[in-house]
């Protein structure tokens, strides 16, 4: 009995152990780099990540991505655009005592006391060594306080509509009630990506701060080169256009990124990275960035035009023409235009290709009858792209077709050439007199025959009838 009760328990626990163990299919990571369009959650090292088109803010992929967690340095993305849109980037501001009031294991740029810095180059100092104090010198110079700028900051992203985010800091420096999402902090990447200034901060890994009152000029380094601006790094990704790292022990590693390829640009967001260093970061990112592109094509308007030409029938061909009669239009924008790449998912393409007609409106300008030159104008094409001013095209004739020759010559000819004729009375001619005495002749026989048709006889005069003689005499 007592070994009946023993060999039961140890197959209770066998089967637990074996129930308990993941399987192999779900939480082992299978990527392969050469199918970037197969990633799966498990193949994302990050506890939340997504992956947005920069353009229109779809997402393309996501993983627990409005998780609250905390971001690290990446808040100072905000800082840092907050500090353009609202400060003056030729003022000299002076650091304080209380924005040197960080943790002493804190990144600074570094700034002393009473240090002296012109403003936009504190933006750039701050985003490229992640410089805590910069951070703090950039609220108080926009609001006068930190506490005053860290209301800006959550006035802002409720104004966007975030409701996974709150600051209680500029730096990103950890509190538990500092907190944000992988998707707030995108929409929050793709506002400040749209301003030009911060796209040029966001992707330096280097800047060169001049000599101030305090320290003489420096050469400032970011970690992001391993990823961005260093191709001699085992995680370099040539795309890579940005924008910001952040760790710290309760936030693990965390990295806002941006790629733009073939005119296609993805922002990036993957936080609480394990390891030790940002490699995982990369990796995640990287992946993102390959699936994105995997999943979307940038066409042009007449690239995608050509996957459908228009061709006209044109009237009055030469028989002898090779293609009877149809012609290919070409499109071709003309001067001045502005920017027409489309942007789209792979498995949406086809169905603008096949719906030309509704992002574009034609109009015709040469009637489709021949005789036609290659280069001609047929029509002229209106692009109306989603944001931007409408973009104007040619429609051209791709070949000639000659003009079919006829003996007779048509009314429409006829009535051409007398209209371009100076005297369109012609000289009288014998050949004309003969021509109307025939004509004259025709109808007046044609006259005749039809009376004697219908029976008419010509009136004669009636002579008084003779009396006749009676026979009897008297």
């Amino acid at each position: 009995m007592l070994k009946r009760i023993a060999a039961l328990m140890l197959m209770a626990a066998l089967l637990s152990v074996f129930f308990c163990m993941p399987s192999s299919a779900s939480s082992t990571s299978s990527y392969d780099s050469d199918h970037p369009e197969k990633l799966n959650d498990v193949d994302i090292d990050a506890t939340a990540a997504i992956l947005i088109e920069a353009n229109t803010g779809m997402v393309v992929y996501e993983k627990n991505a409005d998780a609250r967690l905390y971001p690290a340095s990446t808040t100072k993305i905000l800082t840092t655009y907050l500090g353009i849109l609202m400060g003056d980037m030729d003022e000299v501001v002076t650091t304080s005592a209380s924005a040197l009031q960080i943790d002493a294991d804190s990144s600074t740029i570094p700034l002393a006391l009473g240090e002296e810095i012109r403003f936009q180059d504190l933006l750039y100092a701050t985003m490229v060594r992640s410089g805590n104090e910069g951070a703090n010198l950039i609220a108080e110079s926009v609001s006068g306080s930190i506490d005053a700028f860290v209301a800006l900051m959550n006035q802002y992203v409720s104004s966007l509509g975030l409701v996974n985010t709150h600051f209680m800091n500029p730096n990103g420096l950890h509190n538990e009630a500092h907190y944000t999402s992988a998707r707030d902090m995108a929409m929050i990447a793709r506002e400040a990506m749209q301003d030009e200034t911060f796209r040029d901060i966001v992707s330096r890994t280097s800047y060169e701060l001049p000599k101030d009152n305090v320290y003489r000029s420096r050469t400032l380094n970011s970690r992001l080169s391993e990823f961005v601006g260093n191709p001699n790094s085992n995680s370099y990704y040539p795309y890579a256009i940005g924008i910001k790292t952040g760790n710290t022990s309760a936030a693990g590693h965390c990295f806002v990124g941006a790629a733009e390829k073939d005119g296609i640009t993805f922002i990036s967001v993957v936080l609480h990275n394990s390891g030790e260093s940002y490699r995982n970061c990369w990796r995640d990112t990287r992946r993102l960035m390959e699936y994105g592109f995997s999943q979307y094509v940038s066409i042009s308007v007449p690239a995608l035009y050509a996957m459908r030409p228009k061709v006209l029938e044109i009237a009055k061909y030469d028989l002898s023409d090779p293609g009877l009669g149809q012609l290919e239009l070409a499109l071709q924008k003309t001067e001045g235009g502005g920017d027409d790449t489309i942007v789209t998912l792979n498995s949406r393409l086809e169905y603008l290709v096949s719906n030309f007609n509704d992002l574009v409106t034609i109009e015709y300008v040469h009637d489709p009858v021949a005789p036609i030159s290659a280069g001609d104008v047929m029509a002229t094409l209106t692009y109306y792209p989603d944001a931007g001013e409408p973009i104007e095209y040619e429609l051209l004739a791709t070949r000639s077709i000659a003009k079919r020759m006829l003996d007779v010559p048509e009314l429409d000819d006829i009535i051409a050439d007398s209209l371009n004729d100076a005297n369109p009375f012609p000289r009288f001619t014998v050949e004309i007199l003969l021509f109307f005495l025939a004509v004259i002749g025709i109808l007046v026989g044609s006259f005749v025959g039809i009376k004697r048709l219908l029976g008419f006889r010509s009136k004669r005069p009636r002579h008084k009838p003779i009396k006749p003689i009676s026979r009897y005499y008297r």
